[in-house]
């Protein structure tokens, strides 16, 4: 099996069993992974594959921007939708200008921000198990008796 495969099934795994936060850290780091390489494409001249990077870049920018929820994420929302119109016009110029520079800064604005989500990620998971071992930490302090009554009236929703 060659290695793309191998980093393909990988990340086909990830996707399934990651939460929605953890789907949008991924999507971030596509975009970041892809910046990564129209870079190294921009060092060896190759104009059709720095585009093919970048055109993945914004498919993951773009990703982004659609899974904004506007209403409940209000001004946070807001202000990530700027954010994704700005990379966008920024990795456009970055293949018209064939700027690394651009891609550099625009990757350290991109990497900041998926680790703010990372530790949502983080804090949201550490809240995920302990819904889950709740139930099982009631169930093992009450008697017998009691555990069947309390067990038919546990009804956990995360």
């Amino acid at each position: 099996m060659k290695p793309n495969q191998i980093a393909r099934q990988y990340r086909e795994l990830a996707i399934k069993g990651a939460t929605p936060v953890g789907l949008i850290v991924i999507l971030y780091d596509m975009a970041i992974e892809s910046l990564s390489h129209a870079m190294r494409e921009m060092d060896t001249g190759n104009i059709e594959a720095r585009t093919v990077e970048l055109n993945h870049a914004l498919a993951a920018i773009s990703e982004l921007q659609r899974s904004l929820n506007m209403e409940a994420g209000g001004d946070v929302a807001k202000r990530l939708s700027d954010l994704y119109d700005v990379a966008r016009a920024k990795i456009l110029e970055a293949n018209i200008k064939v700027s690394k520079q651009t891609i550099e800064q625009l990757t350290g604005v991109l990497s900041s921000v998926r680790e703010a989500w990372l530790m949502v990620e983080e804090k949201t998971a550490g809240q995920l198990d302990l819904a889950q071992e709740a139930p099982r930490l009631v169930r093992a302090s009450s008697a017998p008796a009691e555990q069947e009554e309390s067990s038919s009236q546990l009804q956990w929703s995360v």
